[in-house]
């Protein structure tokens, strides 16, 4: 579009001056002619170029004065901003990698991750989708039907957590801020933005849900809602039992 416009702003300027080439000569003379008198009499009169040349000379200092200050002024903005982009990461990973939070912090997670809270805590860490519906109405006009629209549920690829203890290395009690701070225990490596995965409460799950932990980890045929299903019906039948 800007290309275009300067085409035709180039073309309107050579038809004007094709149409009114005298205009153009007269200013171009008139220009001309100040610039040679002003040359002629600054070499006549000594005093006169002299004060010319200072001016001139005034003239080039206080632009390279601006130049410089608008220059110093730019770098000081670039060296405050690079500043404070290093406190706010400074701040982040100090959130990060605390034994305690205060606020949740955002960590990532990955499939194993999120088998693990299903699998041992019966709950599927999902992200809503929608999958609009779009259709060609009468006349050729795209619209969208909302009614129609598909919803579909896919594995999260981050958790909120909020750490409350550091139990050894990289295992915490957490509380799960997504989930009704439901309590938990995350594995979390230092410097790192992802929950590697979740142990459950109590060690003894391991050898009383062995055979759950057997059948379902890494099993690819499950979803994430299957994967916290079965733990909720484990669970419940256990207690019946």
């Amino acid at each position: 579009m800007k290309d275009f416009l300067g085409f035709m702003f180039a073309g309107l300027m050579i038809s004007l001056f094709i149409k009114y080439w005298f205009v153009f000569a007269i200013f171009f003379g008139f220009f001309l002619a100040l610039k040679i008198f002003g040359f002629l009499y600054r070499e006549i009169n000594p005093d006169a170029k002299k004060s010319y040349l200072e001016k001139k000379a005034k003239e080039d200092r206080e632009n390279n004065e601006r130049i410089n200050a608008e220059a110093e002024k730019a770098r000081k903005i670039k060296e405050q901003e690079k500043a404070e982009k290093r406190r706010k990461e400074l701040e982040r990973t100090q959130h990060r990698d605390a034994d305690q939070h205060v606020l949740p912090y955002v960590y990532k997670i990955g499939k194993h991750g999120n088998e693990s809270l299903a699998i041992r805590y019966g709950i599927a860490n999902q992200t809503r989708s929608i999958e609009e519906y779009w259709y060609y109405a009468k006349g050729g006009e795209r619209k969208r039907n909302p009614e129609r629209d598909k919803v579909f549920y896919k594995p999260s690829d981050t958790i909120r957590i909020q750490k409350t203890n550091r139990l050894s290395k990289d295992l915490y009690e957490v509380l799960l801020s997504d989930f009704r701070d439901r309590k938990a225990r995350a594995v979390i490596e230092k410097g790192s933005e992802y929950v590697k995965t979740f142990y459950p409460l109590n060690d003894d799950w391991f050898d009383e849900y062995s055979d759950l932990e057997t059948t379902l980890k890494g099993n690819n045929s499950f979803t994430l809602k299957e994967l916290a299903t079965f733990h909720v019906q484990k669970a419940v039948n256990n207690k019946k039992n």
